[in-house]
């Protein structure tokens, strides 16, 4: 699989852009934001992974659906009435324009945590944070790692027991049982004991102690510095529109569409530059690398 070339910026690079995203992108439910945020993740996520992403589509479909028939069937607010419920509530435009909007939003939130997955690693974490909160920090990498961990065990060991026949889909429904229960008992006391070793192993090599040096092989570069200018710059006109409601849109009582003048086009330019700067970096890099190749 291809390596992104937005992972191998410098955690804090990573960390921080992640941050004035969301941060950026939190006290709007305008639809121009939500759309910008969407398709940046998009775009993102399928520089990460490729067309490859698009087969997961069901995944955001469920949340989507969810925030747009629970809030038109359960906030009645809104002038522009559909029809009424047996119970004599209004089903109104507007609420389900916001389930709509805050579906999307969701979805939004979802890859963007995806993309966050795929480019900040444990040992990213380790690095940012493994100086100041050493402990906190080995715990989450561990919690982090452990889940992957813990399926790809699962699934040594059921292949290995499928080898003698007493695998999860081997025999009767009571045999098929029992024999997962083996396969969950071994997985338990494996995970347990590598737990012990892990910890033993860290204790002996000192971790955590007071002038303990630590190792890390990410350097903050020039490419880290305009990065996090650049971001530090889109977050701060995205910032100073949304305190000027330079884009101001309402869902209730009724839809309300503010004049975007200069201001509400500072900060739609703003944030949706600092959703695709990801992409943008990206494809940045792609066109570095082809001329490099080009030119050998």
């Amino acid at each position: 699989m291809k390596v992104s070339a937005f992972s191998k910026l410098h955690p804090f690079s990573i960390f921080l852009y992640f941050i004035l995203l969301f941060c950026s992108g939190a006290f709007t439910m305008h639809p121009c934001f939500i759309a910008l945020s969407f398709i940046g993740a998009l775009i993102f996520a399928l520089c990460l992974r490729g067309v490859e992403i698009l087969k997961k589509w069901y995944l955001l479909l469920f949340p989507l659906l969810t925030a747009a028939v629970v809030n038109f069937l359960f906030n009645h607010r809104g002038r522009t009435k559909l029809c009424y419920l047996p119970s004599g509530n209004a089903l109104t435009l507007e609420a389900l324009a916001y389930g709509l909007a805050s579906g999307v939003m969701l979805s939004a939130v979802m890859i963007w945590c995806y993309c966050f997955y795929k480019t900040f690693s444990s040992d990213k974490l380790m690095c940012l944070t493994g100086k100041i909160f050493p402990a906190l920090t080995v715990m989450l990498s561990m919690t982090l790692r452990a889940i992957p961990l813990t399926v790809r065990r699962f699934r040594e060991i059921s292949d290995a027991r499928s080898q003698i026949g007493r695998g999860p889909r081997d025999g009767s429904i009571v045999q098929r049982l029992r024999n997962l229960a083996a396969i969950f008992s071994i997985l338990i006391m494996r995970s347990l004991e590598s737990s012990v070793v892990t910890a033993d192993s860290m204790k002996s090599r000192g971790y955590g102690l007071p002038g303990r040096t630590s190792f890390d092989r990410f350097r903050f570069t020039l490419k880290d510095i305009l990065f996090v200018l650049v971001s530090a710059g889109l977050f701060a006109a995205a910032l100073f529109g949304l305190l000027n409601d330079g884009a101001v849109f309402r869902y209730y009582p009724a839809f309300y569409f503010s004049e975007i003048g200069v201001t509400g086009v500072v900060e739609l330019a703003g944030f949706g530059s600092l959703c695709f700067l990801p992409g943008i970096y990206e494809l940045l890099e792609e066109v570095r690398w082809r001329s490099l190749i080009s030119s050998l």
